[in-house]
């Protein structure tokens, strides 16, 4: 794998611990960040990354480039000069394998006309401020401002409820993203377009349920039953019903024949988690973000009681219709209800209740009599990062001080009495300190 305009490494080290296998590549432009990062990889003990200062247009003209299966390059293209991504897009198309993938991310337009706005705003207000803290801090002034102004008009709400989601976000996201320099959005045609004079072509978006319209007027579905057999026609216009300003693209070589339909029998290859919460009794769960299922099949019942269960573990789709055939006394389960379970887990994860994960993470859901903490996100809390890298594909903001101060520890050595012991807690805070790293899903199924 390799990752571009990777910082500090806090995504290539948290792929490379949960792949021991895979043999993972960073490249950066700024020396201190790479610095960063290789002190985490070592504090991690992680021998199977490297971290590397670099240009992407060297990279593109090198000679004998390792052929990669997954090349990533995650909040860069929007933010660099145009011949720099070309030298990104041609990076993928000489060193992806023949079926490796691209994973590119960047503005997408219309929603980002809302952005392009928000820039201009803080552009004029910050003309001759140079220094990081003062711009973040003018800047937060001013949004703050204008969030306070209730005008009226349903176009200064609408600005200020754009600028209200901005203040929720980091200040390191609020600077990469919206006062750098450079911040270019692009119609998702106009993506492709320069994709495909590289030699790639769209295979799907990242997240599959962005490609999908649910619940829309009669009306809505003629238009799109109208429209050219051209999925990225397609995918444009949902960008024009969704307004959508950010998009994660999956590019794969031109050449590569695909096979669009999804057939739900490759669900026996993967594995299943879900973080839904029963809400009653009566089938209901939600997720939390809130999004919503109802059931009254006992079966599917069955079902995502172990996922909630057994969350942040993901269980093998074949393991996970034994586990629900035996808690709903339907052991074994019928060809005819297997095969509805399947499309029903695909239609949940369309609608984002389901995770389908082509392996097995080794995080744990439950603290051991000797917990431990996945290494990375050790080494991360003890250099003062405020937001860690878990075994699961998120990161978390660690804020509750004893939960820090356990973290510290949990390197296998201690049991829960020796923990307690050591930070003069009370085993109830301790536990319930493990639980919610256990949650968060930073504990290591050792």
């Amino acid at each position: 794998m390799l990752e571009l305009g990777c910082g500090d490494g806090a995504n290539a080290l948290a792929i490379a611990q949960t792949l021991p296998d895979a043999h993972v590549v960073g490249v950066d432009a700024s020396p201190t960040a790479i610095e960063r990062g290789r002190a985490l990889a070592r504090a991690a003990g992680l021998s199977n990354v490297e971290l590397h200062v670099g240009d992407l247009l060297e990279l593109a003209q090198a000679g004998n480039p390792e052929p990669v299966d997954y090349l990533i390059a995650h909040g860069v293209y929007s933010w660099i000069r145009p011949a720099v991504r070309g030298a990104l897009l041609e990076c993928a198309r000489r060193q992806l394998t023949r079926h490796g993938i691209a994973f590119v991310s960047y503005n997408a337009y219309p929603g980002s006309y809302l952005r392009d706005m928000t820039r201009d705003i803080l552009a004029f207000h910050l003309q001759g401020v140079s220094a990081p803290s003062e711009r973040l801090a003018k800047a937060h002034q001013l949004m703050e401002t204008i969030v306070a102004v209730e005008t009226p008009s349903p176009y200064a709400r609408v600005l200020r409820e754009h600028l209200q989601r901005m203040l929720g976000a980091s200040e390191a996201l609020l600077y990469h993203d919206d006062l750098a320099p450079i911040s270019t959005p692009f119609y998702f045609h106009e993506f492709m377009e320069h994709a495909a004079a590289h030699g790639l072509q769209f295979l799907s978006e990242a997240d599959l349920s962005n490609s999908r319209l649910r619940d829309v007027p009669a009306s809505v579905g003629e238009l799109i039953a109208s429209l050219p057999d051209d999925v990225i026609a397609r995918e444009q216009y949902l960008d024009f019903f969704n307004n959508r300003m950010f998009r994660q693209t999956l590019l794969i070589h031109s050449e590569v024949a695909l096979r669009r339909a999804i057939d739900d029998r490759r669900l026996d290859g993967l594995a299943v988690s879900s973080p839904a919460r029963p809400e009653g009794q009566d089938g209901r769960f939600v997720t939390p973000d809130g999004v919503k299922m109802s059931t009254s099949d006992p079966l599917v019942i069955a079902m995502m009681s172990e996922l909630s269960d057994r969350w942040p573990s993901a269980v093998p789709f074949a393991d996970l219709l034994a586990r629900a055939g035996r808690r709903a006394s339907m052991d074994p389960i019928p060809d005819e209800a297997a095969g509805q379970l399947r499309g029903l887990l695909l239609e949940a994860y369309l609608a984002r209740v389901v995770l389908l994960n082509g392996l097995v993470m080794p995080v744990s859901g439950r603290a051991s009599e000797r917990p431990v903490a996945s290494p990375l996100a050790r080494a991360q809390s003890e250099a003062g990062l405020p937001v860690l890298s878990t075994l699961l594909p998120s990161n978390r903001a660690i804020e509750a001080p004893l939960e820090r101060r356990v973290l510290a520890l949990l390197d296998g050595s201690r049991d829960r009495r020796a923990l307690a012991d050591e930070l003069r807690e009370a085993p109830e805070a301790l536990d319930a300190a493990l639980d919610q790293l256990a949650a968060a899903g930073l504990l290591w199924d050792a």
